[in-house]
């Protein structure tokens, strides 16, 4: 059965132990980090005995960031975050830029063209591959919509990557929110994943909590369940109220809308 996490952003909590704590007291099963920078959040992680779903991100820079010298930066703090996340056995959330896309006009891009932008991810992801293996690290490749990159955009290109490292170091996520924008039905594309589906991320239609939009998150889950996935779930949105009202609720809607567990033998 598919397990629900929360980002650790929309938690409240002093510390990441207490922001821990907080996520399951609202029925959680798992916390996610999402901060900046990430390598000081996962180091407090291991140092607090904190255990975390995923890392989402929270490194300078971009793969393909229109500053050569960000390019750099972000492989060498996803290498770091990569040795981090192995004593946390928890995997690294990755996509090649946030935020500029060549579906727009060009300001908006890298300042490459799109095959170009495509090639420089590709030699970032098998340089941090490599030492992902070396070190037991977890690579999660994320597709997101169009207006914010135009490299990894379908769950099919986050697959085709994935499957493109070759390593069992590398794996592939669905976002619900970006799916919904780019896929004609979200639920058939996860059933395409089969065991290359190591993580998910849950918001509404207009990025507020689910239940608040028009998504259908039976469907979602109904997929999910019939690929067998017994991994994360998790809450990366915004909240419509106060956390400590919001978040249980959002739990309630979401144990709701998955199918009944099969029902045990005599």
């Amino acid at each position: 059965m598919t397990k629900l996490a929360v980002q650790s952003r929309l938690v409240p909590g002093a510390s990441l132990k207490e922001k821990h704590e907080n996520a399951l007291s609202y029925g959680f099963d798992g916390m996610e980090l999402s901060h900046f920078p990430m390598i000081d959040a996962a180091r407090e992680a291991i140092r607090d005995k904190v255990p975390v779903t995923a890392m989402c991100s929270g490194h300078r820079g971009w793969f393909i960031d229109p500053d050569s010298e960000m390019v750099q930066a972000c492989i060498e703090d996803t290498k770091v975050l990569l040795e981090l996340g192995a004593e946390l056995d928890a995997g690294l959330i990755i996509v090649p830029i946030y935020g500029r896309t060549a579906n727009l006009p060009p300001h908006c891009g890298t300042g490459r063209s799109r095959e170009d932008d495509e090639a420089l991810w590709l030699r970032g992801l098998e340089e941090v591959t490599r030492h992902a293996e070396k070190v037991g690290g977890t690579l999660i490749i994320e597709a997101i919509n169009r207006f914010e990159n135009s490299v990894s955009v379908k769950v099919a290109d986050a697959l085709r990557f994935a499957k493109g490292a070759n390593s069992p170091n590398v794996k592939m996520m669905g976002d619900i929110f970006h799916m919904n924008i780019e896929e004609p039905d979200p639920g058939a594309s996860l059933m395409t994943c089969g065991d290359m589906l190591a993580y998910v991320h849950l918001a509404d239609s207009q990025r507020l909590e689910p239940g608040k939009g028009h998504i259908d998150f039976r469907n979602l889950f109904t997929a999910l369940h019939l690929t067998g996935y017994e991994g994360y779930a998790s809450l990366e949105c915004n909240l419509s109220g106060p956390a400590e009202e919001v978040l249980p609720q959002t739990v309630r809607y979401l144990l709701a809308q998955m199918p009944a567990a099969p029902a045990a033998k005599a």
